[in-house]
């Protein structure tokens, strides 16, 4: 069984999709933007801003610093608190807890909006560890992974990623950790969408997470 059980926040702990459309609907608002809808907006979840706004908006520089600050605006106000908890996750964190695993949350969310967050929906007390974005948001999914090993001082080989997009498969395999799909959120939700990534397992709810990790021993076939 994994040591250290790390989980990404939006479309694996929590469903926060109406949040972030709001979110990203208002920053392309003050930038003068046409809002795409709801196909932009599940591309762009879990993605990096910057990314977003750059690549699939084609803003420069300066637009995209005054978009990334308008969405945090709107977000810090009232996305945060846009958000539930995914059906059977809190048994499944009470469930790894008692399974003696440590839990950590590797997201890209600003950190202060990730731990706010998680105690509002009542999920931080399970949580030994939490690591998001820093305010430059240079940090990268594995940089967040590493931070989170580091501080429950735990081996990458004792560790997975829970997570339900491409860019936690891709964080997962460069912090050399093991990777959970999950398809119940936004990134994986069609069995191609996940061939081209290093999946050392798969889940299609919070309740398959838990009897997935609590019956998995390092070392035996996946």
């Amino acid at each position: 069984m994994y040591r250290c059980v790390l989980f990404d926040m939006d479309g694996t702990l929590i469903n926060s999709y109406e949040g972030i459309y709001h979110a990203y609907r208002w920053a392309l608002k003050q930038v003068g933007l046409v809002f795409p809808g709801e196909a932009f907006v599940r591309k762009a979840i879990g993605a990096p801003l910057p990314l977003v706004f750059e690549q699939h908006c084609g803003m420069n520089r300066e637009q995209t610093a005054k978009a990334i600050r308008c969405y945090r605006e709107y977000y810090d106000q009232k996305g945060k608190h846009e958000a539930s908890v995914y059906d059977g996750m809190h048994d499944c964190l009470k469930q790894l807890k008692l399974a003696g695993c440590l839990l950590g949350a590797a997201t890209l969310k600003r950190e202060t909006y990730a731990k706010e967050m998680l105690e509002e929906l009542r999920l931080l007390p399970y949580f030994d560890v939490v690591r998001g974005m820093d305010k430059d948001d240079r940090l990268s999914k594995a940089d967040l992974i590493r931070r989170c090993l580091k501080d429950a001082n735990c081996r990458k080989e004792e560790a997975v990623l829970v997570g339900d997009s491409e860019f936690d498969a891709a964080g997962a395999q460069e912090a050399g950790v093991d990777f959970l799909a999950v398809t119940y959120g936004f990134g994986f939700q069609t069995p191609g969408a996940l061939e081209k990534h290093k999946v050392t397992m798969t889940a299609h709810s919070a309740c398959e997470v838990a009897a997935r990790l609590c019956g998995e021993t390092k070392g035996q076939s996946r």
